[in-house]
């Protein structure tokens, strides 16, 4: 994942997760800061880049997240660490299979805990045999990224009483997903098992010194065979809280009960998140946790997303509530609108859809992309989703004042200055000193503004999207106050405003600052219009060139496509028959035909179908 660095962002203290972790980013006072601001746009997200990611534990030692979780088949202990749970660094593996027979063969659900009797930290995980027989087992460090497995002769891997839970040596067998609770002084690990009548259950074990377990019997029988996994434990005002995944049933689970030996119904039973393998982390002297777990997406192009994602969980009365960052997040405000209401977006979502023609170039792995919808992980919309052209809202950020010389950032999306912008506004009366609009390409480019002439200043991003036409979207990532001066034209960024010094209205930062759009000498036209079912789209342009014309809803989702070559008169025409590029009629209405060469919108005209 991205490390990039983001000025004073990194540096916040912890103890500003007594609000929702993804709104955290941006909340120091303008007036209190003296570094340099940034807004990447990242989120509380961990993926490990091309690998599948799952069962995981997360501790925080000195200002530093360690997340420790599986990867390469099931079979390693992937590490990472991050100063805010946002942006991360990958180390590699740190725990691998053997050389015991016990855990040979696989490595799972590592749970990471203090020693508090030393500076150690203790991990319980399942060693998985050959024959997929399970067991607790336990590894020790002083070092995060150096995990020893203890030796024999003080830590024995055990399982549970045969008595009453089915498992045996040489077939697959129940005892795994190890996770701790220290009840005022006496130790317990939960663990998913089966029991001899083949129902799903969570089992006990319990110790006095961290090393020597024994069986302490069932926690919860469950009234099927569904395995009741990746259980975490939590006691809080005296009632004992069970987190989990059930077999065959989507979600985290939650119930509650007064004691660990008795009261625990699935009838009370609620399902407080999506996502699978829930972990808390205690966020000190707050009364919340960090809520990570992982999910799995296969997007539209066949391209697995494996994340692990961390929220907040607060409580009303004795109820969990998982709560999320608000979009945009990041210290951002909402003005007005809905084009904002699933922003960032989170991963290359053109190609999740299977639009591999789309290159973006967002930096890390968020950015304000308009037109899509997929706000990452675990929100409810799918991989590759978008929303279209037809949502209208504009945000801004918190004000801060200029301590740096420039300003950098990437600018995408419609050619729109009026409509589609990113703009730097005085907070003292709001006018816009610079804007960038995008150039008719979802490729972001690199833009610079001057700060010099306004240091000290108290300012404000704001992007504005009010257009519904084509392309009619901005794309924009990694804004960031440099201490260098603004770059000159050739030597690396054409964003230096001419007029160096002066505030511009909009109307003259759009002559200056916005290169002006070629003459579009191209026509657009169907026939008849309106029409069922048929209309003749006919298009002017250079003789002999290839342009595309493409048919919209009034919502900016894409209907249909055609490829056209001019003749030698320079005109081509095609026939549309009012359905979409699967052969489905389309619904009575206004469409859009909009005639591109690439990138580059050349004209538009509506279509109107009657049924």
């Amino acid at each position: 994942m991205n490390s990039k660095q983001h000025g004073t962002i990194k540096n916040l203290a912890w103890g500003l997760l007594s609000m929702p972790i993804a709104a955290y980013l941006l909340l120091v006072p303008a007036a209190s800061r003296s570094a340099l601001v940034s807004f990447d746009f990242e989120r509380a997200v961990f993926l490990d880049p091309g690998r599948l990611v799952k069962d995981h534990s997360l501790i925080e030692l000195d200002g530093t997240f360690h997340l420790y979780y599986i990867i390469d088949g099931e079979r390693v202990f992937g590490y990472a660490s991050s100063p805010d749970l946002v942006h991360w660094i990958v180390h590699g593996p740190v725990l691998r299979p053997g050389p015991g027979s016990w855990d040979g063969y696989n490595v799972w659900a590592p749970s990471v805990i203090r020693y508090p009797h030393a500076e150690q930290y203790m991990m319980f995980y399942t060693g998985v045999n050959s024959h997929i027989a399970q067991r607790t087992c336990q590894a020790m460090t002083t070092d995060p990224s150096a995990w020893h497995k203890t030796p024999l002769a003080v830590f024995t891997p055990f399982h549970g009483d045969t008595a009453w839970i089915s498992w045996e040596e040489d077939c697959w067998s129940n005892y795994r997903d190890p996770g701790f609770l220290d009840d005022g002084g006496v130790l317990y690990l939960s663990h998913t098992v089966k029991t001899r009548d083949g129902l799903g259950a969570v089992a006990l074990a319990s110790s006095e010194d961290f090393f020597n377990w024994s069986d302490a019997g069932p926690l919860y029988i469950h009234n099927n065979w569904h395995a009741i996994e990746s259980t975490f434990l939590l006691k809080r005002n005296q009632l004992y809280h069970l987190f989990f995944t059930e077999e065959a049933v989507g979600g985290i689970s939650h119930m509650s009960s007064d004691s660990l030996a008795s009261g625990w119904d699935i009838i009370t039973r609620s399902i407080i998140d999506g996502g699978h393998a829930v972990e808390l982390t205690g966020i000190d002297g707050s009364g919340r946790h960090i809520f990570s777990r992982h999910s799995l997406y296969m997007a539209q192009g066949g391209i697995e997303i494996s994340t692990i994602r961390f929220d907040t969980l607060t409580w009303n009365g004795d109820i969990p509530e998982v709560i999320p960052g608000k979009p945009p997040g990041n210290g951002w405000t909402v003005l007005w609108g809905t084009a904002f209401d699933h922003q960032p977006v989170f991963g290359d979502n053109p190609l999740y859809r299977g639009d591999d023609s789309t290159v973006t170039g967002f930096e890390g792995n968020w950015w304000i992309g308009t037109y899509e919808q997929f706000d990452g992980p675990l929100r409810g919309v799918q991989p590759g989703s978008f929303q279209g052209d037809g949502a209208r809202g504009a945000i801004r950020s918190e004000t801060f004042t200029v301590t740096g010389r420039s300003m950098r950032l990437l600018v995408g999306g419609g050619d729109y200055p009026d409509s589609c912008y990113v703009a730097l506004c005085d907070a003292s009366n709001d006018d816009i000193i610079y804007r960038e609009t995008g150039r008719d390409t979802d490729l972001v480019d690199e833009r610079f503004w001057d700060l010099e002439p306004f240091s000290g200043h108290d300012v404000y991003i704001t992007i504005v999207d009010d257009c519904t036409g084509p392309f009619g979207h901005i794309n924009v990532d990694g804004i960031s106050e440099l201490a260098r001066p603004t770059p000159q034209p050739g030597g690396g960024g054409d964003g230096i405003d001419p007029g160096k010094g002066k505030r511009f209205s909009l109307a003259e930062h759009a002559r200056t600052a916005i290169p002006e759009t070629p003459a579009r000498n191209n026509t657009l036209a169907n026939y008849p219009n309106p029409f069922n079912p048929v209309t003749e789209i006919r298009c002017t342009g250079v003789p002999g060139s290839v342009l595309d014309v493409v048919i919209y809803s009034v919502t900016g989702a894409e209907i249909r496509s055609y490829r056209l070559r001019t003749d030698a008169a320079g005109t081509a025409s095609v026939q549309w028959d009012g359905r979409d590029r699967s052969g489905v009629l389309a619904a009575s209405g206004v469409y859009i035909a909009a005639l591109r060469d690439g990138v580059r919108l050349l004209a538009v005209c509506k279509l109107t179908l009657l049924r």
